[in-house]
């Protein structure tokens, strides 16, 4: 055993930050990646015919996402996030040329979009009364209540609360499938309900809408790589981790392809499914008895973990020689369509052009499992659909490339009853610690919710109490409206 080596399993944010916790508390600390490239799926892929590096999906962060705002800040990364000085929330319907937005008004929370909503043109006057109970409900619910919810279908949820159906699928279901990856029809009421007391019908600044300046790799990982390197981290890119040596209930070292690293603590930070491989491969290998009780975490563990499901990702990259949407416009939501969900211009978002006189448009397609096998041909023949609904006028635009990046195991799948399949940080006691955000943050599987676990992990290797509620302490604070330090759009 290498007393008070941190061994951190998975270069994601998870582990990035668990890594960067431990260090900051003076700990030893070894970060093990199997890619060449920190970040996990929050990364970008190199285009085929092109020296263009793009996003594997459009990714967003909101200024409720405290804990992962706060790592930005801890790795000076302010630039790479543009962040809304107030919430704004368009929508667009495609068929009949109509836009309207969600915005903050004066009103305190939970009521603060209600003046937007009153005035939302998809929706009739019944569809927002109905909606104001619902609101009413969640604001009263205490946090025992939401999660005595999580074997519930949120769709019942909403229904036993009066919600019609016009409003169900114009409203609630876009922000279930955004935010969890997820159908309404098959979503937790726990996670969904959770999603809209904190986020949406949270903080008056909670939804502020985060874009990324430039791809996603170039965005962040360099100044997370540099930032580990600063505080001390080793980082083994282009490992994998076969297994882990279990001696008298603890991890004592973790064995890779061609050495065996030595550590007092280990921190799985990898998907829930690669988790469970090395720990089962660990028992397997393992050249001494497992104790009972250590075996049985396992076996529980892996048993839980292997029934969480997973949903998929594709992201839609289309570019265009010209305007082929406005120049002003950022980004919509646009209702009744099921694949073209949401359409962002990239170049809003970006400190330069990913080349001079190229539009980059981007279609994130969330719960995507059965368009996988749908051919770019027809994938694209949908987004120009929608794009001629709306501007016609930029018809003649011409499309010079794109790419479409499917991810099969994006997400985990917040159904009903995945909380309880979830495990602590803890679960596995002594000098182990789970992270992910597959691991119980009351979080779903979003950057924010990695972050957390990643922290919560740190926290029990280094025997702290924290609330993932409340700031690391040791990292600056995510920004409040008007920080001078981060770029606004």
């Amino acid at each position: 055993m290498d007393e008070g080596h941190v061994i951190v399993i998975g270069g994601g944010l998870a582990g990035i930050s668990a890594a960067l916790a431990c260090s900051d508390a003076g700990r030893k600390v070894t970060l093990i990646e199997a890619r060449s490239h920190l970040g996990g799926r929050v990364s970008s892929v190199k285009h085929p015919r092109q020296d263009w590096q793009l996003d594997n999906c459009q990714h967003a962060c909101f200024r409720v996402y405290d804990r992962f705002l706060q790592l930005i800040g801890r790795a000076n990364a302010q630039q790479s996030i543009k962040l809304q000085d107030t919430t704004n929330l368009p929508f667009a319907l495609p068929e009949k040329k109509v836009f309207s937005a969600l915005t903050t008004g004066r009103l305190s929370p939970p009521n603060h979009m209600m003046g937007s909503m009153l005035s939302f043109p998809f929706l009739s006057l019944r569809d927002k009364l109905a909606m104001r109970k619902a609101v009413k409900a969640l604001s009263a619910m205490s946090n025992q209540q939401m999660w005595e919810l999580d074997d519930t279908l949120f769709i019942d949820w909403l229904k036993q609360n009066g919600q019609t159906e016009r409003a169900i699928d114009r409203f609630w279901a876009f922000f279930v499938l955004a935010a969890l990856n997820i159908s309404i029809q098959e979503a937790s009421a726990a996670q969904a309900c959770m999603l809209f007391k904190n986020g949406l019908f949270g903080n008056a600044d909670a939804f502020d809408v985060g874009a990324f300046t430039s791809d996603l790799s170039e965005s962040i990982e360099p100044a997370l790589s540099s930032t580990l390197e600063e505080a001390g981290v080793k980082i083994i890119r282009n490992s994998t981790v076969k297994s882990v040596v279990i001696e008298n209930n603890c991890f004592t070292s973790v064995e890779l392809k061609d050495e065996s690293l030595k550590c007092s603590d280990v921190i799985f930070a990898t998907p829930h499914h690669i988790t469970g491989r090395i720990l089962e491969n660990s028992v397997k290998n393992s050249n001494q008895p497992i104790s009972e009780e250590m075996g049985s975490k396992i076996n529980n563990l892996c048993a839980n973990i292997g029934r969480i499901e997973y949903r998929s990702l594709i992201g839609i990259h289309s570019f265009y020689r010209g305007n082929r949407i406005p120049e002003d416009f950022t980004f919509a939501v646009m209702v009744d369509q099921p694949l073209i969900q949401m359409i962002f211009n990239r170049n809003s978002e970006l400190s330069s052009p990913i080349e001079e006189g190229i539009q980059w448009v981007t279609v994130p397609v969330s719960a995507a499992d059965e368009y996988l096998k749908m051919e770019d041909e027809e994938i694209l023949q949908q987004l120009d659909k929608v794009l001629h609904q709306l501007w016609p006028e930029n018809d003649n635009v011409e499309r010079i490339e794109h790419l479409i990046v499917r991810t099969p195991k994006a997400t985990f799948a917040p159904t009903p009853g995945s909380a309880e399949l979830r495990p602590n940080a803890s679960f596995l006691g002594n000098n182990i610690a789970l992270a992910g955000c597959w691991t119980k943050t009351t979080w779903p599987s979003t950057m924010e919710g990695a972050v957390r676990s990643g922290l919560n992990a740190a926290a029990h290797i280094l025997e702290i109490e924290w609330d993932s509620d409340s700031p690391w302490q040791q990292w600056p604070l995510r920004p409040k409206r008007g920080d001078a330090k981060w770029p606004t759009w």
